[in-house]
């Protein structure tokens, strides 16, 4: 049997509700501060730079030609053989030449003669366009790597990347030299490509038609956010959010503690009696 306590005991302050409140306001803090820094944060500094992406005007812009004066003539006149509207699959031997093309060609090459594209025109002139290097900006979707015939300039393999725009409504097929790596799904990616052809794939929902690609290899566009004022920007409404959580902990903290004034003592009736003495 447990000896009574006495009238006036006050239990140690980690053994009262108010300690147990404290600890689950500290928790709780913690671990929104936890959310906005390393998961609400990198994801608004990286949609607030998409929008910068799809802003930023580019002074060496693919510039449409003229009606009825044609594009450049790319690559020998190779490429003037491809077919639009042909499967993703096919290796034919334009497809082949560019492959033999960037097996040997620099990157800074491809960066110099890259231009900017709207998506909608790799549709509207996709003759013209063939053969262009463009810019891209693109969310990574997934990679597979994919068997070439014959090898040419010595690559046996391509690694075909699927990518969707910067909206996510739209979506590019890039056949690349170089792995592009385990990447987190709709990471932010950026490279420079040729334009092959309009090409057809089976998707979940029927025949799929996309912009085909071929290039080197792509790079991630995360690390480059941080140093951006936009980081900033994002690290000021991050820390403003952090503070604010701090001060509402601070003052439930200090309502937790604040002591209840004792209610004054009730005075026993006055009788009769006393009252006539």
């Amino acid at each position: 049997m447990k000896a009574p306590l006495p009238p006036n005991f006050e239990p140690p302050f980690w053994a009262t509700k108010n300690f147990r409140f404290f600890v689950l306001m500290t928790v709780l803090g913690a671990s929104v501060m936890a959310v906005i820094l390393f998961d609400i944060g990198p994801k608004l500094t990286q949609v607030r730079n998409v929008k910068d992406l799809a802003k930023k005007a580019d002074p060496n812009a693919f510039v449409p030609p003229a009606a009825g004066a044609g594009g450049d003539v790319k690559f020998e006149g190779v490429l003037q053989k491809v077919k639009d509207g042909t499967s993703i699959d096919d290796q034919e031997e334009a497809y082949q030449y560019l492959i033999r093309y960037l097996s040997r060609a620099d990157a800074s090459q491809l960066t110099q003669e890259s231009k900017n594209v709207e998506y909608p025109t790799y549709a509207k002139m996709p003759v013209e366009m063939r053969g262009y290097t463009s810019k891209i900006s693109a969310l990574f979707l997934q990679s597979n790597p994919i068997r070439i015939d014959a090898a040419p300039g010595g690559v046996k393999f391509i690694h075909r990347t699927y990518l969707s725009d910067l909206s996510g409504k739209e979506g590019y097929v890039v056949d690349l030299l170089e792995p592009p790596g385990d990447l987190p799904l709709k990471t932010v990616v950026a490279l420079e490509a040729i334009f092959f052809k309009l090409g057809t794939y089976e998707g979940k929902k029927g025949e799929v038609q996309a912009p085909l690609f071929l290039g080197k290899s792509l790079r991630t566009v995360k690390e480059r956010m941080a140093e951006g004022p936009v980081a900033s920007m994002s690290g000021g409404v991050m820390i403003g959010v952090a503070v604010a959580t701090l001060v509402v902990m601070m003052v439930l903290t200090s309502l937790m503690f604040r002591k209840s004034k004792p209610p004054a003592p009730k005075s026993p009736a006055a009788s009769m009696e006393t009252l006539k003495a």
